[in-house]
């Protein structure tokens, strides 16, 4: 938090506390904060001891996804590629592919490299070629999102992965667009979750723990909120936090689900704002 000194109408010192600092090319702005999101800022400022600010980045980031085959007893993402992801630990992420050869879109891909143990947000735009696969400009540790940016519905699977390994990133026709809940901060940033959701899809007969975890890059991911349980007959459940669960900077952040039966269709979503280190 930054203090204010002003002159009052008798020449008496008056105090203001503001929450964020300005620059020339971002002034503070004494908008509305609420209390939540304002006693994050604090707690990162106190704890780590660094300033950031929500309405400097003036972003909200909801991530979300999908898994139609959660295996009994089985910890896994609510990711649409399904298992767990492998993480990476330089930059191997390289290639783009659609399944079918008609995909000639412009796709949008949204993800992190990695240098000297810092993540850096990038975006590329790559146009596909059908089956045959596409090398990034700038392969990536991290892939996060992936978007049809064409005029028209893919028409198969596309894939963002390393080549001759492992997937990171999947969309096909259906949504245009990947279903990851899974995510990674930039060095330069924090993720302020006030809200989680889940859901059960109604055809299954399954009851489902549910976790967010994080984990700063070189460390292990461990649960960051209580697990949350449901079942197919509640459908979906939604926690709103008071008080934002904090994601540091240059890290990996997953929902994950447990079901008590096989072949479990799940989705989950993680909503709140980035906030720009200052």
């Amino acid at each position: 938090m930054s203090t204010i000194k002003v002159k009052d109408g008798d020449s008496s010192d008056k105090y203001f506390g503001v929450f964020g600092v300005g620059s020339e090319t971002f002034p503070f702005q004494n908008s509305f904060i609420s209390q939540g999101i304002s006693n994050a800022i604090l707690e990162v400022k106190n704890s780590h001891g660094v300033d950031i600010s929500v309405q400097q980045r003036a972003k909200s980031l909801i991530k979300f996804g999908v898994n139609n085959d959660i295996d009994a007893g089985i910890r896994e993402t609510i990711w649409s590629t399904g298992g767990n992801e492998t993480y990476q630990t330089s930059n191997t992420i390289d290639r783009v592919v659609s399944s079918n050869a008609g995909d000639t879109q412009s796709v949008v891909i949204e993800g992190h490299t990695l240098s000297g143990g810092l993540l850096t947000f990038v975006t590329q735009t790559v146009t596909l070629t059908g089956t045959t696969a596409v090398t990034l400009a700038t392969p990536l540790a991290r892939a996060n999102r992936l978007y049809n940016n064409g005029s028209s519905d893919f028409l198969g699977n596309v894939t963002v992965y390393v080549n001759g390994g492992t997937t990171h990133i999947t969309a096909n026709g259906a949504e245009n667009q990947s279903l990851k809940g899974a995510t990674s901060i930039s060095d330069s940033e924090y993720y302020l979750i006030t809200d989680l959701t889940f859901s059960v899809n109604r055809t299954n007969t399954a009851v489902c723990d549910f976790e967010l975890q994080s984990r700063i890059i070189g460390k292990v991911f461990r649960t960051i909120a209580p697990k949350l349980t449901c079942s197919d007959t509640e459908g979906t459940i939604q926690v709103h936090f008071e008080q934002p669960i904090i994601i540091r900077n240059n890290s990996d952040v997953r929902l994950m689900c447990t079901s008590s039966a096989a072949n479990t269709f799940v989705s989950g979503a993680m909503h709140g704002y980035l906030a720009s280190i200052v």
